[in-house]
C-alpha cells in the first residue's frame, strides 16, 4: 500500500507541475488536483474496508466549483 500512495504523490506532483508549465487556469487545476484526492480517498477506503458515500463529496464538489 505504501507504493500506491507513493505513486499517487509522485503522479499528483508531475502532472501539477506540468499543468503550471503550460500555464493551465488555475480553476482547472484545482479540479483537477481534487478530482485525483477524490479518488485516492475511495481507493483508500477500498483498502481499509471503510466505504464513504462519494456521491455525496463528488455532488458538495460540483455545488462548490459552480459546474
Amino acid at each position: 500500500m505504501i507504493w500506491f500512495i507513493i505513486f499517487i504523490a509522485v503522479s499528483l506532483g508531475l502532472s501539477t507541475a506540468l499543468m503550471i508549465r503550460q500555464q493551465k487556469n488555475a480553476r482547472e487545476i484545482g479540479i483537477f488536483v481534487t478530482i485525483v484526492l477524490i479518488g485516492f480517498a475511495e481507493w483508500l477506503s477500498i483498502f481499509l474496508e471503510r466505504k464513504f458515500n462519494l456521491n455525496d463529496w463528488i455532488t458538495a464538489f460540483f455545488e462548490w466549483t459552480g459546474l
